[in-house]
């Protein structure tokens, strides 16, 4: 959460130190020291537009005078080219070098380094070092020197942006640099220039002999003139670094502060994103904007798109009860001249400092309760949509800090959406109580209209077995003396009888609440039981029942008693319907999603006549049978019904395919892994070992 308000500085760093290092700042800051001696004072002529890196640092000038810092020739090119214009001076390199020699602006370290070397003739022997001390745009070739002269030649890399006032500078730099060691400027004459087509620069340099006493004075010397002014120049940098060090420490101490208030932000922003009761989550919000913002009021406020409003959804920090003048309080959209409307309207936070409720208008009731000294307005912003506002007014009385500002703006996202998250949950929980009434209401209706159904299906397949059986009694009477009236009746009522019988059976299975017991179990052995038990009728059907189990199936997740009456229930019907000399078939497989496994499928296929597809989809409702299959029905036709119950206890499913004058098939979905929710499974994992 940090990144966004630190990314300005983190771009400026990552720049810098991409920067190519080709010459020492100290070579700048003879620039801006010779030109404040000339009370130059139109900085923005020197500066602007001069590199985008400097140009995007607080105080560049700064940059440029810390000897420290190295930056690309184009940078001094540049600085050398508008000085030479600005004082109309076509010497004002080699002048400014002057300066820098004459007026200890070289900075004390490379000062210090050049008196080392004590003479001329040390000072020349070692001119590659001390060019290295300065830039990096040459080498330095020292061709000659013998007595009180020497040849130097200056090798410029051409992949630099240079110029001729680079020269200047170094001629300039060589003639005065004996005065460093207290001598006198040497006589420089440059015989070739680089800048002038020539391979190289080169210079005669001549300077004065000295007593040979003069001559070693310097050296015998040089170790305690050079320390004292390490220890000058130490003391006089002595504060400057005490004051550096009070700034860094201020700095991280900002810092420090910064970094937890951010990682407070992201572990209550991460909070209230989790938080969905509406009420709880602006108790969350509220006390992030007082604690972690350092908020003293504030007030949030949602838009209202059926009336175009912005109306009163929170507050804190009113002492107290919130005023109903702040509860009632609504903002049209339209009015402009309101802050709050204002920000809904742009999508832009705005910042009134000062005392703001002053000459504001009676309507803008944030800004005359309470008189805050300052008011922060900003957008709440959720799929690019303006959902409400937050109004803050910090602790001071005259202005909020920019850092709380910012800190609001990081935050407001995600205040926003975890509003709106919020809201959807509560219109959700309403949607799901009226979802519920409406569900209770059908599924009282559905078992009224299904008790309704029953009743007359039973209604009608008990009347005509009794039918037969009160004709039976009627008559026995008279025939009783009739042996084929008694046989011949006697074996009808005993069979209708039986209807009536199978048929309270099934009621009872239907009403009856059976509870489920899991385990893991043999699919196919299940299965091989079930065709053994139907295989009476089978053979007397000379129905073949063939079976194609899949050998990747091992033990499964399910009630056995409940799929035994399943699969039972389909292979009876199947049977019931498939004429003599028919086959039924029965299928297992893995159905595999992303080549994973997941379900276990069962298909229970027959070549009987089929079912319209019209059918199909009430094939599962109790009491349905065809029109063409009620002469032979035995049941209430409710076998289905209980079938697809017991499914939906496996958490799996049961459907149908059927085409007329070719067969019809079932299709049983398992899920092959448990669910870890169903207590029988809990139960299995936490028995020891």
């Amino acid at each position: 959460m940090g990144r966004p308000c630190c990314e300005p500085l983190y771009q400026k760093a990552e720049e810098l130190r991409k920067m190519k290092k080709q010459t020492c700042c100290i070579i700048i800051k003879p620039i801006f020291d010779y030109l404040k001696v000339r009370n130059f004072t139109d900085w923005s002529s020197l500066m602007d537009g001069l590199d985008l890196e400097i140009d995007g640092l607080d105080d560049p000038i700064a940059f440029l005078s810390d000897p420290n810092n190295w930056v690309s020739t184009d940078v001094v090119v540049k600085l050398f080219a508008r000085t030479r214009l600005i004082l109309r001076d076509e010497m004002a390199a080699y002048k400014i070098a002057r300066f820098a020699v004459e007026n200890a602006s070289l900075g004390y370290i490379q000062k210090i380094f050049v008196r080392a070397f004590w003479s001329c003739k040390k000072g020349f022997e070692h001119v590659q070092e001390i060019n290295d001390k300065f830039s990096r745009s040459k080498k330095v070739e020292l061709v000659e020197i013998k007595g009180n002269s020497a040849v130097v030649r200056l090798h410029w890399d051409s992949s630099m942006v240079l110029s001729k006032d680079l020269c200047l500078h170094n001629q300039a730099f060589y003639v005065y640099l004996p005065t460093i060691w207290s001598g006198k400027p040497v006589e420089l004459q440059e015989t070739r220039c680089y800048f002038e087509g020539q391979p190289y620069c080169e210079y005669h340099i001549r300077w004065d002999l000295r007593h040979r006493v003069r001559e070693y004075l310097p050296r015998f010397f040089s170790s305690g003139t050079i320390l004292k002014d390490i220890i000058a120049e130490q003391e006089k940098d002595k504060k400057v670094i005490e004051r550096k060090y009070e700034e860094v420490n201020q700095l991280n101490v900002a810092l420090r502060r910064r970094i937890e208030q951010l990682v407070a932000l992201q572990e209550t922003g991460n909070a209230i994103l989790s938080v969905l009761d509406l009420d709880h989550l602006l108790t969350a919000i509220m006390k992030i904007l007082s604690n972690v913002c350092r908020i003293n009021r504030a007030l949030i406020m949602l838009v209202n798109s059926e009336v175009a409003c912005l109306e009163y959804l929170y507050a804190l920090g009113f002492n107290g009860d919130i005023p109903e003048t702040i509860k009632s309080y609504a903002v049209p959209l339209s009015r402009g001249s309101n802050i709050l409307a204002r920000v809904a309207g742009t999508g832009r936070a705005e910042y009134m400092p000062g005392t703001v409720g002053s000459g504001s208008s009676r309507e803008d009731i944030v800004l005359t309760h309470g008189n805050p000294g300052a008011v922060f307005v900003i957008p709440l912003i959720t799929r690019s949509k303006v959902i409400g506002v937050i109004a803050a007014d910090a602790a001071d009385e005259e202005e909020i800090p920019e850092e709380t500002r910012k800190t609001l703006e990081v935050f407001a996202p995600q205040i926003a959406i975890a509003i709106e998250n919020a809201r959807m949950y509560s219109r959700l929980q309403k949607q799901m109580l009226e979802l519920k009434r409406c569900d209770a209401l059908l599924s009282r209706a559905e078992r009224f209209s299904f008790l309704g159904n029953l009743s007359a299906r039973l209604a009608h397949e008990i009347r005509n077995p009794m039918t037969a059986v009160e004709t039976f009694l009627q008559m026995l009477p008279r025939k009783y003396d009739d042996e084929a009236f008694r046989n011949d009746f006697h074996r009808i009522a005993l069979e209708e009888t039986r209807r009536v019988n199978g048929l309270v059976t099934e009621l009872l299975d239907l009403v009856k609440k059976r509870q489920t017991h899991f385990e893991f179990n043999d699919l196919h052995q299940l299965i091989e039981k079930m065709v053994l038990l139907v295989s009476p009728q089978s053979n007397a059907k000379k129905i073949e029942i063939i079976r194609r189990l899949s050998p990747e199936i091992g033990q499964v997740w399910l009630d056995s008693e409940k799929m035994k009456e399943v699969i039972l229930n389909l292979l009876s019907n199947a049977l019931e319907h498939t004429p003599e000399g028919g086959k039924i078939e029965i299928l297992t497989t893995i159905i595999k999603e992303r080549e994973k496994a997941k379900n276990i499928r069962i298909e229970i296929r027959d070549n009987r006549h089929g079912i319209p597809e019209s059918m199909t989809e009430a094939i599962f409702d109790p009491c349905f049978t065809p029109e063409h299959e009620s002469r032979i029905h035995k049941g209430a036709g409710i076998g289905l019904f209980i079938a697809h119950k017991n499914m939906l206890d496996h958490e799996g499913t049961i459907e149908v395919k059927s085409r007329v004058r070719e067969g019809t098939s079932f299709y049983l979905t398992l899920p092959l892994e448990p669910c870890r929710c169903n207590p029988d499974f809990t139960a299995i994992r936490r028995r020891p070992g």
